[in-house]
C-alpha cells in the first residue's frame, strides 16, 4: 500500500468522460494497492421542477427517485469500466442532501476531505479560457480546492489509454511541492515497473552552473529529486530544457512520449485563487494542455 494514498475517489455521471477516470482510477487502485470509491453527487434540480411540498419529505419524491436510478446507471456504467478482477470491489457513495447540491465541486471536495489520504481522480473536459470563464470547470475548481493529490483524466482519453501506465514524466524544480510529488511518482513507477523522467525547465537566459566546484542549479534540482524518490529499479532519466514557456515544455516532453501512455505526476504550489488568475499556474496549464492524466500533488 502507497504510504500516501489509502483510498481513491473518483466521481461519476455515466458520461464516457467518467467512464475514462473511473478506467484509470481502477488502475491506480490496483498499482497502490488501496480501495476504489465510486462517488455520485446528484445534481440540483430547479424549484418549478421538484415535485416536494412543503409537507412531504423527500423520499416521497418522485424526482428524487429518477435521480437514484441515474445514479445508479452512473455506478453501473462505471463499474463496467474499471479492471473486472479489481480486488475488493469498489464501494459506491452517493452525496446529497435536502436542498439539493448547487456546488458539485464543493461536495467533491468536502468529501475528499473526510477520506484521509485520499487520490481524487476526475474526468473532465479540454476547455479554452473563454469556455472555463463561461461554463465553469469542476474539475479546475476540485483542483485549486483540494488538499489531496487530484489526477485529471480528458475526455478525449481512449479506455486503452487509461488502463496503463508506459512512463511517468515528473517536473521538478527543487521546491518542496515538486519533492513531494516525488514520493507518488516513485510509488507509481516502482509498481507499474516503468521510468520515471525528471523535467527541469530552466529560462533559457539563465545561467546553467556558477563555477566549476560549485553544483549548478539543474544538478541540485534532479539530485534533490533523486533523493526524495529513492530507488526506481527501471530506471530515472534527466531532461533540461531551456524554456520560458514552462507548462508547454512540460507537455512537450509527454507527447513525445505519447505511444508509451505517459502520465504526468506534479507538484502545485499554493497560491491563491486570484493569485492564479493573475500569476497563472503552470499545474493548471499542464491540465489543460495535457494528452494523458495528469496528477497534482499539493
Amino acid at each position: 500500500m502507497s504510504e500516501q494514498v489509502s483510498r481513491i475517489i473518483v466521481p461519476v455521471d455515466g458520461s464516457p468522460t467518467a467512464s475514462a477516470a473511473a478506467r484509470h482510477a481502477s488502475l491506480l487502485a490496483r498499482l497502490l494497492e488501496v480501495p476504489l470509491q465510486l462517488l455520485h453527487v446528484m445534481p440540483l434540480n430547479p424549484a418549478e421542477l421538484c415535485d416536494i411540498p412543503a409537507n412531504r419529505q423527500a423520499e416521497a419524491d418522485h424526482d428524487r427517485a429518477v435521480r437514484r436510478e441515474i445514479a445508479e446507471e452512473a455506478f453501473v456504467k462505471a463499474r463496467e469500466a474499471i479492471d473486472p478482477d479489481l480486488t475488493p470491489a469498489p464501494d459506491e457513495v452517493v452525496l446529497e442532501d435536502s436542498t439539493f447540491i448547487r456546488h458539485p465541486e464543493r461536495a467533491i471536495v468536502e468529501h475528499a476531505r473526510s477520506q484521509p489520504d485520499c487520490l481524487l481522480v476526475l474526468g473532465a473536459r479540454h476547455l479554452s479560457e473563454v469556455g472555463k470563464f463561461v461554463q465553469g470547470s469542476v474539475s479546475n475548481e476540485v483542483v485549486h480546492r483540494a488538499r489531496c493529490p487530484v489526477t485529471i483524466v480528458h475526455d478525449d482519453a481512449s479506455m486503452l489509454e487509461a488502463s496503463g501506465i508506459g512512463r511517468v514524466v515528473l517536473p521538478v524544480d527543487g521546491s518542496r511541492h515538486a519533492n513531494r510529488a516525488c514520493a507518488l511518482a516513485a510509488a507509481l513507477a516502482r509498481s507499474a515497473r516503468v521510468p520515471v523522467e525528471l523535467v527541469f525547465c530552466q529560462p533559457g537566459g539563465q545561467a546553467v552552473g556558477t563555477g566549476d566546484d560549485e553544483e549548478s542549479q539543474a544538478e541540485r534540482v534532479f539530485r534533490l529529486a533523486r533523493e526524495a524518490l529513492g530507488e526506481i529499479p527501471t530506471g530515472v532519466e534527466e531532461t533540461l530544457l531551456h524554456e520560458e514557456r514552462f507548462a508547454e515544455a512540460i507537455v512537450g516532453r509527454a507527447r513525445h512520449h505519447l505511444e508509451e501512455r505517459p502520465m504526468i505526476v506534479m507538484g502545485r504550489r499554493g497560491l491563491g485563487k486570484w493569485r492564479e488568475s493573475l500569476l497563472g499556474s503552470v499545474s493548471h496549464r499542464v491540465i489543460d494542455l495535457a494528452p494523458c492524466p495528469v496528477t497534482v500533488v499539493v
